[in-house]
């Protein structure tokens, strides 16, 4: 299984590095937001900060996970279905799909502390969180991907069916987030990591049960 998965991953970097106009055009959305919106705040301090923060990061973990289950044919998908073990490239693309998000988060984690002129209060915290968030973020959008494969309309239908998901993650990540930053102590920040520790572990139970159902339809 893990000789699978680091083969596919491997084949997934491959196909990456040939065709990276997808990703970068990504990072490239994520850097134009980030300014357009420093541009419209003029400073970036407080909650607005951290809102802002989830707010573009699940946007583009949209953008750069919801087509990473599509495919330009059906006769691709076909061989696709008869070569890999449905777990296993689930698996393998979920894992990239998350490299990739924590390569943007850095990015964005970068661009905010430029324009706002003031590092991290609790960087180790605030990593924590990062780390769980886009764990849980990498696990809905690839499971709704998967999905979502079998519509002709993959990336709407992506948005709509992760966004009511994701809430829970996204509350956590913020709370978390203002208690790194100081604004608010609370002595229950390890449950917080617990608790989204336990919704990561649950998706992937599920996503893992529900795959291989997914795959024979």
């Amino acid at each position: 299984m893990i000789k699978n998965i680091y083969y596919i991953i491997s084949k997934e970097l491959l196909i990456e590095r040939r065709d990276a106009s997808v990703f970068l055009s990504s990072l490239l959305y994520l850097i134009a937001i980030s300014f357009v919106v420093f541009k419209i705040f003029s400073s970036l301090e407080g909650p607005v900060k951290m809102g802002l923060f989830w707010v573009i990061f699940l946007f583009t973990c949209i953008n750069i996970v919801g087509g990473v289950f599509s495919y330009q044919s059906r006769k691709r998908k076909l061989n696709i279905y008869q070569l890999y073990d449905p777990v296993d490239l689930f698996l393998a693309k979920f894992a990239f799909s998350y490299l990739k998000l924590i390569i943007a988060g850095l990015v964005l984690i970068l661009l905010q502390m430029l324009f706002s002129g003031s590092a991290l209060v609790n960087a180790f915290l605030f990593g924590k969180t990062f780390l769980l968030c886009a764990l849980g973020l990498s696990l809905i959008l690839s499971l709704v991907s998967a999905i979502a494969s079998y519509s002709d309309r993959q990336t709407g239908l992506v948005a709509i069916l992760s966004l009511p998901l994701v809430i829970p993650i996204l509350l956590l990540g913020m709370r978390l987030s203002l208690i790194s930053e100081g604004f608010f102590q609370d002595p229950d920040s390890s449950q917080y990591l617990l608790i989204l520790s336990g919704i990561d572990l649950l998706l992937l139970s599920l996503s893992i049960i529900f795959i291989p159902l997914i795959w024979k339809s």
